[in-house]
């Protein structure tokens, strides 16, 4: 079978995790992977797999459009592909007679509207207008669309009729199942224990509401635990989780990282005494998935996905209440024993989620529909 996967949409965050997992883990036999995407990729090649450059403009979005629609057809006849694979959502390429074309389905956002309200953007909601119609187009043309969570799966069959489906979860790294283990503290500018939130600042991610939460515990509770916010972006949201802190005085108890080296996040878990996950916009929550390996009590939000992939391993709140998350984080923290029940649930919910098995599923996916 040859599969050529545009990967040009995946350029941070999961999307990246996601296509780094499968490469990781593609099939010794049976397949030749021809891949389009950035210089990152170049550390997969194998014989299996190869990274395919052009000299396109593909960086300007309108170029790339072209190159989709007019020049990828051309590849995809040169290299007598099987299957195309784009897993960012959006097809732009007719491929020739005989190519299969699988897409999936990880960006909520467009199908968010309660998220979507939120914001003061009149160009995000736009962007989202068009992008929402051009994945349903997408989505409905292909022959198998892969979806990362039963909830996500279920939004989108209400709107249209799928030709396949399938709901392959994400997973977690070997790297990050360190529950057993003991790797060493990260450098951090402060001592003592922590809770713990990773996450891009974007609107939907509630950010400042956690930090309104931190800001209502006791005095005592917020001696004993900083609260730490690692995760790049800015803008808006940023702009006023740093201005809060500052008004209130928090700057020696809440600490923004920024960016954070990604192979540097399972110690960073494991040394926190508890995770918060605060996102209202989810398709499948890849952090919460990462944190679960190692084992570290969760109180997340209760916004559908999260309780799909949490279980009861997992307390949950209104991400939009302040005041009844910090309730829950008092009670949390004050109950040893909850937290080292809390602990032993995560730790044994996250052996559903391997990236493996992840990559396993996809491929035979792949292998189903290319062979129909």
């Amino acid at each position: 079978m040859i599969v050529v996967i545009n990967a040009f949409s995946a350029k941070v965050g999961g999307g990246k995790t996601y296509l780094y997992n499968l490469l990781e883990n593609v099939p010794a036999k049976q397949v030749q992977v021809y891949i389009f995407g950035y210089d990152d990729l170049d550390q997969f090649q194998t014989a299996s797999v190869r990274r395919i450059r052009t000299r396109f403009p593909v960086y300007n979005p309108v170029l790339r459009l072209f190159w989709e629609r007019f020049i990828l057809p051309i590849w995809l006849s040169k290299l007598q592909a099987d299957l195309l694979f784009c897993p960012g959502g959006v097809v732009n390429t007719r491929p020739p007679a005989g190519c299969r074309v699988v897409t999936m389905f990880r960006n909520m956002l467009p199908f968010d509207e309660q998220a979507l309200a939120d914001t003061r953007s009149i160009k995000l909601k736009f962007k989202n207008y068009l992008l929402k119609k051009r994945m349903l187009a997408s989505m409905a043309s292909a022959d198998l669309v892969i979806f990362v969570s039963d909830y996500a799966r279920s939004i989108i069959e209400r709107q249209i009729t799928i030709k396949q489906a399938v709901t392959i979860s994400h997973g977690i790294g070997d790297n990050f199942f360190v529950m057993n283990d003991e790797p060493e503290r990260p450098v951090l500018p402060f001592s003592g224990k922590y809770i713990l939130y990773v996450s891009r600042f974007e609107f939907y991610k509630r950010h400042l509401q956690l930090v309104k939460a931190y800001a209502l515990l006791s005095d005592c509770i917020r001696d004993e635990y900083k609260l730490l916010i690692v995760g790049g972006g800015g803008g808006q949201t940023a702009t006023e989780v740093h201005d809060f802190v500052a008004s209130q005085g928090l700057g020696t108890s809440v600490f923004l990282l920024g960016e954070y080296p990604y192979a540097a996040l399972p110690a960073l878990y494991k040394h926190a005494s508890l995770f918060t996950f605060m996102s209202a916009c989810e398709n499948c929550p890849n952090i919460l998935l990462e944190v679960m390996g190692a084992g570290v009590p969760i109180v997340s939000s209760d916004y559908a996905p999260m309780p799909e992939f949490g279980g009861d391993a997992v307390r949950y709140v209104s991400p939009d209440d302040p005041q009844q998350v910090s309730q829950v984080l008092t009670d949390t923290l004050s109950d040893p024993a909850l937290l080292n029940t809390l602990s032993a649930r995560v730790a044994e919910r996250s052996l559903l989620y391997k990236w493996s098995r992840t990559a396993m599923l996809t491929w035979r996916a792949l292998f189903k529909v290319a062979n129909t």
